[in-house]
């Protein structure tokens, strides 16, 4: 028993570091040396903070591609269930479906009452897909919003990491340390 607590504790401290390593290297990072100038710190600041904004956008771009995926799985069932309808509106699937049934109103009647309902839930099923695709709408625009953003803070990281590689190559005077 006491070789399955060692086990149980070896496995939490090795599943600690793992998550901790991370931190650390964020640490490490941000600990600049000091023979680093302050417009160096600053690009490489103004790096850290647009990679950080590119994972967020990429982030929510992501959520939007899920969100649009799940409002097209949704307009396909809504189109089928329309579907589903038009076939029940038919008049023999209607003259079919009230066989079986037996009451003291008329034939016609009970099947006026049937197409009203059924006409009526195609009506807000069709309600509902236009109300989808507005809303498809939306998020294409909003996907269309957070792709350009991300193409601007790669650019634009780009640019800084090309400036920072050409300060590098340039090589820094003494005196500019600060």
């Amino acid at each position: 028993m006491g070789t399955r607590h060692i086990k149980r504790f070896l496995i939490g401290l090795f599943t600690a570091l793992l998550l901790a390593a991370p931190g650390f290297a964020q640490m490490a990072m941000a600990q600049q040396p000091p023979s680093v100038g302050k417009a160096e710190r600053g690009l490489r600041d103004q790096a850290q903070i647009d990679v950080e904004l590119l994972t967020r956008a990429e982030n929510r771009l992501d959520a939007l591609r899920a969100q649009l995926l799940d409002l097209q799985m949704k307009e396909i069932d809504l189109q089928a269930r329309i579907d589903d309808l038009d076939y029940r509106l038919r008049p023999d699937s209607l003259a079919q479906a009230l066989v079986f049934v037996g009451s003291v109103r008329p034939m016609d009647e009970l099947r006026d009452d049937l197409r009203a309902r059924l006409e009526s839930e195609k009506t807000r099923t069709n309600a509902l897909l236009e109300l989808l695709a507005s809303t498809q709408a939306r998020i294409e625009a909003a996907i269309s919003d957070a792709d350009s953003e991300c193409a601007r803070l790669r650019q634009r990281l780009r640019l800084l990491s090309s400036g920072d590689g050409s300060r590098e190559d340039n090589g820094a005077a003494p005196g500019d340390d600060e």
